[in-house]
């Protein structure tokens, strides 16, 4: 009788593992992701290796437009249309399964809006005219680049670290749709848990 339950049983732990596994999935495509911050562009706001942020994602799913000066996961490929296979083959946990990193999920940093005006003036950003007093920006910037407006349902990032980051200076402002979701809370290494 023991021996008849158990493929029964084993059935059963499958399902609810399956269960659990899609359930999880589905969380990190629409919900809440996790990310690694290996990089140096956003230096000195995430300053070494091993830092790990929560990701929001719902807002931006739908259509809420971001704020100046949020951090958010972006696709830095500006021609690609955003589906909903994107979503999936992009989540961190799918890509953990499949071993793969994909070197267009950038996190930057929301610096201009749709019709704000952008320039380089003698190392600092202006946004319409004015000074960005930027206290989390890792020196002053070299590397000038051309005014532009942001044109509507585009948004124009930047890294912190703005000598050694590549972002829309260099791609251009990025599709809204190209946002992954908002960084809002590093909680690797233990003692630099922040929120955002």
């Amino acid at each position: 009788m023991e021996e008849e339950k158990k493929p029964a049983k084993v059935l059963s732990w499958l399902k609810q593992l399956l269960t659990i596994l899609a359930l999880a999935l589905l969380i990190s495509v629409f919900i809440i992701q996790t990310y690694n911050v290996n990089d140096v562009s956003m230096e000195p706001t995430f300053d070494r290796q091993g830092n790990r942020v929560l990701v929001f994602l719902t807002p931006y799913i739908f259509n809420t437009e971001p704020n100046h000066g949020d951090i958010v996961i972006i696709d830095s490929r500006p021609d690609g249309q955003r589906t909903i296979v994107n979503r999936f083959l992009d989540s961190p946990l799918l890509s953990m399964f499949l071993g793969r990193v994909n070197e267009d999920i950038w996190i930057k940093r929301v610096i201009g809006l749709p019709g704000d005006s952008i320039e380089f003036n003698s190392g600092y950003v202006y946004r319409n005219s004015e000074k960005l007093e930027e206290e989390y920006v890792m020196g002053q910037m070299r590397n000038e680049f051309e005014p532009l407006v942001v044109p509507e349902g585009y948004v124009f990032i930047m890294g912190d670290n703005r000598n050694r980051s590549s972002d829309s200076r260099h791609v251009g402002p990025l599709p809204v749709e190209n946002i992954q979701g908002r960084v809002i809370m590093r909680f690797l290494p233990l003692d630099q848990i922040d929120v955002y």
